[in-house]
């Protein structure tokens, strides 16, 4: 009788501890710092974007574990996202993703898949801005056009990445317009600054948070937005759209993980990364910055990634580049 009441009990406080399994595990986690990888170098809008993330986790205490950013830059985000996919399993490393996440997928730019990853959040949409050197001459998107159907070539457009968002707007442009620019890649926004501000390209493609105080410096003309209505800061600036070219650039910064994490890490990520957009420091960031707040965890933001992989098949396919 002893014997099985000892039995007993021990298979009774095995029991209570298996329920309690998940709940002590996700109470472990994060069990060290997080590395939050930037697929650019330092300088440019994901990386400003990284710093107030942490910013925010420290001020809210959002974590027990600090966070530490890596920057590791290179073929527009596919080095970080694919060293990312690397991570399997490995809820201690995640990294920021923009659309050229995306497009690293539909050009086949990365030896993964998306389902190498878990995508955590959407946090912010953003919008691209054109602006050109004050002496360019280059004052409006009518000069740049003028210039461009003058000497085809002959207007030099820097922008972060030879695939991706601005790559791909400057073909849109081309397309819509009828004329040809010629692109010019740059590693990181930072790269795209200083080409830009030193007179190396005659105009430039950038996150308007990216472009913005050398516009009020005045050391940049802007020149037109790729968004649907005006963007909040430069209310002057026109859209394509009200110049007669239907070109529009939707940017969505987010947050994803490797995939194998367990549902209670991923949970804690998503939770944290959803405090972080109600906070008021995210909220004056993106004001200060022209972007819009809007959060997707989890499996609406996979739902909304694949729509996204979907539209730019869609669309690439029309411009000839896929």
């Amino acid at each position: 009788m002893k014997s099985a009441h000892w039995v007993t009990t021990i298979a009774l406080s095995i029991a209570a501890w298996g329920s309690n399994a998940p709940e002590a595990m996700a109470a472990s986690y994060p069990s060290r710092p997080i590395e939050l990888i930037v697929p650019y170098a330092p300088g440019g809008g994901s990386g400003i974007t990284a710093e107030v993330m942490k910013k925010v986790i420290s001020d809210e205490k959002l974590s027990p574990q600090p966070i530490n950013i890596t920057y590791k830059p290179g073929a527009s985000g596919q080095v970080g996202w694919t060293f990312l996919a690397t991570k399997r399993g490995n809820a201690h490393t995640i990294a920021t993703a923009t659309s050229s996440f995306s497009y690293g997928f539909v050009q086949k730019q990365m030896q993964v898949t998306p389902e190498d990853f878990t995508p955590i959040a959407m946090m912010l949409v953003d919008t691209q801005l054109m602006a050109s050197h004050p002496q360019s001459g280059l004052k409006s998107l009518k000069d740049l056009i003028a210039a461009a159907q003058k000497k085809p070539g002959g207007v030099r457009v820097g922008g972060t990445g030879a695939s991706g968002a601005d790559a791909n707007l400057s073909v849109m442009l081309n397309n819509a317009a009828k004329i040809k620019v010629n692109y010019i890649p740059f590693k990181s926004g930072g790269e795209v600054n200083a080409a830009i501000l030193g007179g190396h390209v005659e105009a430039a493609l950038g996150n308007p948070n990216e472009l913005a105080s050398h516009v009020e410096s005045g050391k940049l003309v802007p020149l037109v937005v790729f968004s649907d209505d005006r963007v909040p800061g430069m209310k002057d600036v026109p859209t394509a759209k009200e110049l007669g070219y239907d070109v529009v650039s939707r940017s969505v910064r987010g947050v994803v993980a490797p995939a194998g994490i367990s549902k209670q890490e991923e949970q804690f990520l998503v939770e944290m990364m959803r405090k972080i957009t109600q906070s008021k420091g995210w909220a004056e960031y993106a004001e200060k910055n022209m972007m819009t707040v809007k959060f997707l965890g989890g499996a609406d933001y996979a739902k909304y990634l694949a729509e996204e992989r979907a539209r730019l098949t869609e669309n690439l396919k029309a411009m000839g580049k896929l």
